[in-house]
């Protein structure tokens, strides 16, 4: 019976270990009876509700509120994640609450500096691997009215101090622009990167492959047209590597998830995701500039850290964070239907292109982040340890 449901399906939050804090679930009910309220998974969160059961009435807007818990010792994951269960008169939805372990609270280190103080200069767009005892890290130099004209890669042994080892140069092989690059992540036979150009008139997806980051060589194969801003991870379970994308033939240049086994041809998952699925499901800020910032799997769960705007920056090149989940890589929930999960400083509060490192006992969030009322954006790192 259609007599009941959530006003939303997920909320994420910043917590770190030791922090709480109290959420608000709205409901719309229509009946007069019982709403079983239950944990259905759990990451290992204290979740407490002020009520087990919610007391339905004809036509109300009800809220169950939520206490949510980390324990100062629990492992570190990507995104804690929480399953609420709700049942009622044969009907169950479910409410998802995503929790990222680190915040503005948490320990920050500026890893690489834009080169002058301006809206026209970034680091960033950026990605990161991790290979034996070396954290690699690439991405693109954006230099006033060269725009992406260096795609580098550092590396290090702490995840802070890097050191370049290899860049590249857009005027070697006809580039307008580099953008976002990708390492495919959890897969180990082989350094496989993703890369995106300005092709002139239009945006391109490369593929390139090595046996050690350092043996990469440039150009590499076009693979996706019209394409911008991978994000690409191995899928051990099903064998596909899977990639998020801004897509050039999309309203906003909305995301479009596809799976391929060898690069010359894909599975399309799913298509313009924040304009059929997330602005259903209330999404108020997502409309443009929207970007993949990585793609993990943690479990039988796909996340999704993507960045995008209401409106267009004043600056070149902005956004905010937001974070989707997925079990299908088809049907995605948005746990950040409201607001943003993070927004920088400056002129256009840029944070965007996230990506993570993660073992049970530290956690480092990478971002390109706005830092000056000037516009100037840097690679930054928050970590918990």
């Amino acid at each position: 019976m259609n007599n009941w449901h959530l006003l939303s399906h997920g909320k994420a939050l910043k917590l770190r270990r030791g922090e709480n804090t109290t959420l608000k679930i709205g409901l719309v009910t229509k009946f007069d009876g019982e709403i079983k309220v239950s944990i259905a998974e759990n990451d290992g969160l204290n979740i407490e509700f002020d009520k087990d059961i919610i007391k339905a009435k004809k036509n109300a807007v009800l809220n169950l509120e939520a206490k949510v818990e980390v324990p100062k010792s629990l492992p570190f994951k990507p995104l804690w994640i929480t399953r609420i269960k709700f049942e009622a008169n044969d009907k169950t939805e479910y409410f998802y609450i995503g929790v990222l372990p680190v915040s503005e609270k948490s320990r920050k280190e500026v890893i690489i500096e834009a080169k002058e103080d301006d809206k026209n200069f970034s680091v960033g767009a950026l990605s990161t691997i991790h290979y034996g005892s070396t954290i690699y890290l690439s991405y693109r130099w954006r230099n006033g009215v060269k725009r992406g004209e260096i795609l580098e890669i550092a590396e290090s042994k702490d995840g802070i101090s890097f050191s370049p080892v290899i860049n590249f140069s857009k005027n070697n092989y006809g580039y307008q622009s580099f953008e976002q690059s990708s390492f495919a992540k959890n897969y180990e036979n082989k350094v496989i990167f993703l890369y995106s150009a300005d092709v002139g008139g239009r945006w391109d997806i490369f593929v390139t492959e090595a046996n050690s980051v350092k043996e990469l060589e440039l150009p590499g194969r076009a693979f996706i047209r019209r394409g911008k801003d991978p994000a690409v991870l191995y899928d051990r379970d099903t064998n596909n590597f899977i990639i998020a994308y801004s897509n050039g033939n999309n309203v906003g240049h909305d995301l479009t998830i596809v799976a391929t086994n060898d690069f010359a041809s894909f599975e399309v998952k799913s298509n313009s995701i924040v304009y059929t699925q997330f602005i259903k499901q209330g999404n108020t800020w997502a409309r443009t500039h929207i970007h993949a910032g990585c793609l993990i799997k943690r479990d039988r769960y796909y996340v999704l850290f993507y960045d995008a705007l209401p409106y267009a920056p004043k600056s070149f090149g902005s956004g905010w964070l937001g974070v989707a989940i997925s079990t299908d890589l088809v049907n995605w929930i948005d746990l950040t239907p409201e607001a943003p999960l993070w927004r920088g400083n400056g002129i256009d509060n840029t944070f965007r292109y996230v990506d993570i490192h993660c073992t049970r006992e530290r956690y480092i969030l990478y971002a390109e982040e706005e830092v000056s009322k000037k516009g100037k954006k840097d690679i930054v790192a928050y970590i918990e340890e």
